[in-house]
Formats: C-alpha cells, sequence, structure tokens
C-alpha cells in the first residue's frame, strides 16, 4: 500500500515538473525587408534564462514555467518586442516576431566624407565619428579645436613652435603637412596657414567630426596622405540661442554666442566668438609658455529652400587673430631687457562657401559647390638684443569648385565628379628679389562607387585622376598627372561582428609651408625648386576588426575595434638645415622611403549613465636608409588615450581623461621621458544654464620640469614634447534660450 502511494506521488510530481518546462519557438525579422536578425536575443523576463537567434533568424527558448509569462525580443539598433503569453502554449509553433528600426539606431550617424550617405555601420571605408564629445570639448577649450579631434587613438597634437604655440595634426605617426583639413566637404585651410588652423577654429557650432585614417586622396585630392578630417557645422533645422562664457586662471577670457533661426523656406546660423589670452609664463623663465592672444570669429550661413528639390547655402568666415609669445617684458612693451625674445604674428581670415544642391529624380542629385578662401599672416621675430630679427608675411588665396552627381540605388551609390583647385601665395615684398610665390592649380576627375553587394558583403572602389601645374618665379614642374586607385571592402560576420579591408594611394606637391621650417619664420628658407623636386607619393592599407553587442541588456553597448595600419611615402621632402643662411627642401638617395606601421586598439563600454573609453596607439615610423631606420621625432611609440563618463540628462555631466605617451625621439638622437597627464570636468545644468568647471592637467606635468624649455637662451628652436602650460582649471557658463 505505502509503495503504491509513492509510485502514484512520483508520477504526480514527474507530470508537474514536465508540464512546468515548456518551450518558445520564434523567428525574428526586419520588419521593413523581411530578413532574417542574426543574433537577437529572446529572454524570459524577472530570468537570466535567454538565447541568441541563429543565421536563420530562428531561437528557442527553454525551461519557461507555467503561467503568464513575459518574453522580450531585443537587436542592436531596433525596438525592443515584449510577448506576453500564458503557458502551455503549442510547442510545435514557430512564432514570427518582426522588429522595427528605432529611431535611434545604433550607428545611424550618416557620413558625408565620402559623399555616399551611407551610415557608419555600412560604410566598408573605415571612419571614426565624434558627436556627442563635442559639447564637453567646447568646456574644455571654447576657442579651438585642439582638444577636440585628440578624442581618437592615433591622433596627435604637435606644437610646432614654443614661442606662438602654433601646432599641427599628425595621425598615425606622419608629420602634419600630411593631414587634410575640411570644413563641411571644402578644403580651406592649410599651406601658409596650416600651423594655426587648429587654433584658429572654435568648436561651439560644430555637429560632427568625421576622421578617415589612411591614404584619402582619392575623396578629396593631394594632401591626405595619412588621413583627412571633416568638421560638419550645424544646420538651421531649429530655432537654437546658446551664450558661453568662459574664464581660466592662466589668464584665457571666452565670449561666444550661437544662433539658429527657421523660417518657412529660409535658415539662419551664426557663430560669433571672441577669445583673449594674457601671456602665462608656467616656469617663470622670463619667457612665455602661453603666448598673448586677442581673436574674434565670425561664421554666418544662411540656408534657403525653394521647393522639395532645390537646397541652397551661402557661409562664411570672417576671423582675426594677434599673437604674440617670447619674453614677457618685451610681450607687455616693457624696457629691452634680458631675456629676449618676441615672436609676433597677426593673421585674417576671410572665406565663402557657397552650395546648391538639386534633385534630378529619386535616384540622382546634382551638387555645384564653390569656396574662396584669402589667408593673410605677418610674421615678425626679434631674436635677439642685437637687432637680428625675421620678417616674413604673404597672402594665400585659395579657390574650390567642385561639380558632383550622385546616383543613389537601392544597392548601390556611385559618384561621378570634377573639381579645380587654384592656390596661390604671394610673399610681401619685405625683401627685394627673393619672393617665394608660388602657384599651384589642380582639375581632378573622379568616381566612387558603393555597393551592397549582399546583406553582409560591401564593396566601394574610386578612382580619381589629378593633373596638376605648379610654378614658383623660376620654376615650374611641367604638369605632373596623378592616378589615385582605393579599394575597401566591408563584411559583416554576424551583426555584431565585422571586418574591414581598405588601401589607397596618396600624394602631396612640394611646397616651402612645411612644420620645420616654422620655428626659423620661414627665414632663409629657399623657393621650391620644381626642377629637382617632385611630389611625394604614398601607398597605405588597413584592416579592422569591429565587435559590438548589447547582450540583451538595457543600457548596455560594448564596442571593440581593433586596426591594423601600414603607410609607405615615397620620394620624401626634408628640410636640409646644415648651412643656416640657405635652408633648401630636396630629395636624397639617402632616404629610400618613410614608413608608419603600427595599430589601434579600442575598447569603448557603456553602462547605464557611465561610459568608459579607452584606446592604446603602437606607432614605429621612420625613414629607411638601406638597412637603417631613423626614426619619426616627436613620435611616441606607445601611447593610451581615454575617459569615464558619468551622463544624467539634463543634470550632471562629469568625466575624467587620461592620457599618455612614451618617450620620442628628439633631433640630438636623445629620448624624452614618458608622460602621463589626466583632468576632470563637471557640469550642471539648472533649467536654461549650464554651469562647468575643468581641471586640465590637475598633475602638472610640464616639460619644464625635466629639463630647460629653451634652446641656447631662446625657445625657437625648441622641440615640444610635452605640455608647457601644466596645470591649468577653467570655469564658464552656458546658457540655452
Amino acid at each position: 500500500m505505502m509503495k503504491n502511494k509513492i509510485i502514484t506521488l512520483l508520477l504526480v510530481a514527474f507530470a508537474t515538473i514536465s508540464n512546468a518546462q515548456n518551450y518558445f519557438k520564434a523567428k525574428v525579422l526586419d520588419s521593413e525587408s523581411n530578413e532574417s536578425l542574426i543574433g537577437a536575443t529572446l529572454l524570459l523576463q524577472g530570468t537570466n534564462n535567454g538565447v541568441s537567434t541563429d543565421v536563420d533568424g530562428l531561437a528557442t527558448l527553454k525551461n519557461i514555467p507555467n503561467g503568464e509569462q513575459i518574453i522580450s525580443i531585443s537587436f542592436i539598433g531596433y525596438e525592443e518586442e515584449h510577448l506576453s503569453l500564458k503557458f502551455p502554449i503549442e510547442s510545435a509553433k514557430v512564432y514570427s516576431i518582426l522588429l522595427n528600426p528605432s529611431d535611434t539606431k545604433i550607428d545611424e550617424i550618416i557620413i558625408e566624407s565620402t559623399r555616399g550617405n551611407r551610415t557608419v555601420a555600412n560604410l566598408p571605408t573605415r571612419t571614426e565619428v565624434l558627436t556627442e564629445e563635442i559639447d564637453e570639448a567646447a568646456s574644455m577649450e571654447p576657442s579651438k579645436i585642439s582638444h577636440l579631434i585628440t578624442h581618437s587613438t592615433g591622433i596627435q597634437v604637435q606644437t610646432t613652435a614654443a614661442g606662438s604655440n602654433g601646432a599641427v595634426v599628425r595621425i598615425q605617426g606622419l608629420n602634419g603637412r600630411y593631414t587634410q583639413m575640411l570644413k563641411d566637404g571644402f578644403p580651406l585651410y592649410g599651406g601658409f596657414s596650416g600651423s594655426l588652423d587648429i587654433l584658429q577654429i572654435p568648436p561651439l557650432d560644430l555637429r560632427q567630426v568625421e576622421y578617415v585614417k589612411g591614404s584619402a586622396s582619392t575623396l578629396y585630392g593631394g594632401g591626405a596622405i595619412a588621413g583627412l578630417i571633416n568638421l560638419l557645422t550645424k544646420k538651421a533645422n531649429k530655432d537654437e540661442t546658446l551664450l558661453h562664457i568662459n574664464l581660466s586662471h592662466i589668464g584665457a577670457r571666452d565670449f561666444n554666442a550661437f544662433t539658429s533661426k527657421r523660417f518657412g523656406k529660409w535658415g539662419f546660423t551664426n557663430l560669433a566668438s571672441m577669445h583673449m589670452h594674457n601671456p602665462y609664463d608656467a616656469d617663470e623663465d622670463g619667457f612665455s609658455d602661453i603666448a598673448q592672444v586677442s581673436k574674434f570669429n565670425f561664421n554666418p550661413k544662411l540656408f534657403y529652400n525653394p521647393n522639395k528639390k532645390t537646397k541652397l547655402y551661402f557661409g562664411a568666415t570672417i576671423s582675426k587673430e594677434n599673437r604674440k609669445g617670447g619674453s614677457i617684458s618685451k610681450i607687455n612693451n616693457e624696457p629691452p631687457s634680458a631675456p629676449y625674445f618676441l615672436d609676433e604674428q597677426e593673421s585674417s581670415r576671410l572665406t565663402t562657401q557657397f552650395s546648391a544642391k538639386y534633385k534630378l529624380n529619386d535616384n540622382n542629385t546634382l551638387t555645384l559647390r564653390n569656396s574662396i578662401s584669402s589667408f593673410d599672416r605677418y610674421i615678425n621675430i626679434d631674436e635677439n638684443i642685437l637687432g637680428s630679427s625675421t620678417t616674413f608675411g604673404g597672402n594665400q588665396l585659395n579657390s574650390f569648385t567642385e561639380l558632383n552627381l550622385n546616383i543613389n540605388k537601392e544597392k548601390q551609390n556611385i559618384n561621378i565628379g570634377i573639381n579645380a583647385l587654384s592656390d596661390k601665395f604671394k610673399e610681401d615684398n619685405f625683401i627685394p628679389h627673393s619672393l617665394r610665390n608660388q602657384e599651384y592649380q589642380t582639375l581632378g576627375l573622379y568616381v566612387n562607387h558603393l555597393w551592397d553587394v549582399t546583406d553582409k558583403f560591401a564593396l566601394e572602389s574610386g578612382l580619381r585622376t589629378d593633373k596638376v601645374d605648379a610654378s614658383t618665379l623660376n620654376t615650374e614642374n611641367g604638369g605632373q598627372s596623378f592616378v589615385l586607385p582605393k579599394i575597401s571592402a566591408l563584411y559583416k560576420l554576424t551583426p555584431e561582428l565585422s571586418i574591414r579591408l581598405g588601401g589607397g594611394m596618396g600624394y602631396r606637391m612640394p611646397t616651402i609651408f612645411n612644420e620645420e621650417a616654422e620655428p626659423y619664420g620661414y627665414r632663409n628658407v629657399q623657393r621650391i625648386d620644381f626642377s629637382n623636386l617632385v611630389a611625394e607619393e604614398s601607398y597605405g592599407t588597413n584592416i579592422d576588426f569591429k565587435y559590438q553587442s548589447t547582450f540583451g541588456l538595457d543600457n548596455v553597448l560594448l564596442s571593440l575595434n581593433q586596426m591594423f595600419f601600414y603607410n609607405v611615402i615615397d620620394n620624401p621632402i626634408t628640410l636640409n638645415e646644415n648651412v643656416i643662411d640657405k635652408l633648401f627642401y630636396e630629395q636624397t638617395n639617402d632616404y629610400d622611403s618613410l614608413f608608419s606601421k603600427g595599430f589601434e586598439s579600442q575598447v569603448k563600454l557603456t553602462v547605464g549613465k557611465f561610459t568608459w573609453f579607452f584606446g592604446y596607439t603602437y606607432t614605429d615610423a621612420y625613414l629607411e636608409n638601406g638597412k637603417n631606420k631613423n626614426p619619426l621625432t616627436l613620435t611616441p611609440k606607445h601611447s593610451i588615450k581615454g575617459d569615464l563618463l558619468f551622463v544624467e540628462e539634463n543634470k550632471w555631466r562629469i568625466g575624467w581623461d587620461y592620457d599618455y605617451k612614451s618617450g620620442q625621439f628628439l633631433n640630438n638622437g636623445s629620448i624624452t621621458e614618458s608622460l602621463f597627464t589626466t583632468g576632470v570636468i563637471v557640469e550642471r545644468t539648472i533649467n536654461n544654464f549650464v554651469i562647468f568647471l575643468n581641471a586640465e592637467n590637475f598633475t602638472d606635468v610640464r616639460q619644464s620640469n625635466v629639463g630647460n624649455v629653451l634652446t641656447d637662451g631662446s625657445p625657437q628652436f625648441t622641440e615640444v614634447w610635452a605640455p608647457l602650460d601644466g596645470y591649468f582649471f577653467n570655469a564658464g557658463l552656458k546658457i540655452k534660450l
């Protein structure tokens, strides 16, 4: 009798357990394309019981108890779905789940540099984008973009002259002259203005910063051997007014106002900014570590869309700057005394931009663009009390015109274009019969093809041909032609994991405006001799692996990125400094080629309100002479940068950033000490007011802490490898109206 009862109880228990272990089968599809979503997550709400869909979008969720249960279905870039079901259900049935693309889709940022109207996730050309970081960087440095653009790995801002604090952007270890900078796709910068550009561009009207690392000359012509940076400004999409006030304890004062208005078919934006900085002597040696600066910018833009097919845009930039660095007594116009040195510079810029876009039909769009830029710069360097001085100045006049046809189909995008670029430099006649006027006329034809071969594989190919006529007063190149192919491929192994592989060729014409000549103030730098100099030409490649996942969790996102790069520059041009009275550029057999190779590793993790970024770059850059390698100076082999950010919307924004650089080679063959700098920023939002406090380099890392900053008693030829200003903090107020 007892035995029968036990058997009965066991049977009941077994039946109960069996009934409680239910199954749910589903196929997850994109609601628009009806394509299977690989790696979508099914999760039994309130538990850790989850499963991912296979290559056919199928998944079976097991061990589901009886009763009312909620199953969540999620996938990166799609709105999450919730199903409420009462178990047991028919186990054999396969439920079709349609997920809708999210309005806040991850990587739904349209890239404009490649003209292909593709998102970051679907573009074969490896492109990095900054958006949210712009506002934070504007609080740190509201007068310039030097801090903003270093948010990406492999990017270094290198000071070219300690007196004026001039600086250039270096990508993947290559000199600043190999980086091309654009604004809204217009090549407005470089040449005579190259060492001042990033110091004169305020970030407050920017909405997006795009990086294309590696040879990008196929996209915009010569100069982008190391890569390009495209600064995209805000459009008149909404009514907005922002006032920005900033003060620092080392003498900086900024007053900025940005406004955006939309009225019917018209729109208007404008940024007015003023920056003033007192000379600052961090190490109290009598020389300024930060120059005295007074600067203003005025950037109005007018938008007009008369109908659905036509979009017109007119823009302008007006800026003026005075900069003085060197002896504090000289800057303050006090009686001459030791130490004695003054680097005084004046510059002004006037640019215009025009764009007309007309939609021929649903697939074809024609765009005509033009920009004109006039840049004046005057340099006067008083080198010593005996009266030795350098005076140099001139005007650089650039014009750029482009006609582009964009053919955009469901699976393909074709860009066909022709552009003409004129670059004329005319030197002021301070020293008769020694003018270094130079002129470049470039005509380019290009075609770029984007092809979504399958849902997983995309291919991008391009071809540009440029013809460049270059001349100085006594020489000309007779017209040099370049054929620049490029190819990039994207393969999505899964929705979370993708691989990019790309490569291309580039070139750069010889010019006197290189960072090696900046410390001399171009004194005794000889004009370009086109009978002996030809363009530097390059080829390079990179491969990139990216993994991104939410693991089926809300408010969690992990991104991993690993890139390897390899660049070679043939016919490298160097400045021969052996005879101080006759400095000339040369291409010799002493150096076969210039190499830059290495890798970048990035980790970005968002958990709730916290975001952590870590980036490491290994760079091996050198000039090769036979079997000998001469490392490029001021290029750290190892660098780390990152930040930790806490954001509570409309309330708090707290960030901590850090930066490490290993030792760098100097011209004398010595290696500097390694560097570690760090800083914090705190923002508090109260209604329409944002109060911010930023402490930068609070460990007070300075070049003067480990040695004399002055070279032969002067800052003129000091190689800057560490911060000059040391610790500083700034605070300010943003008012949103």
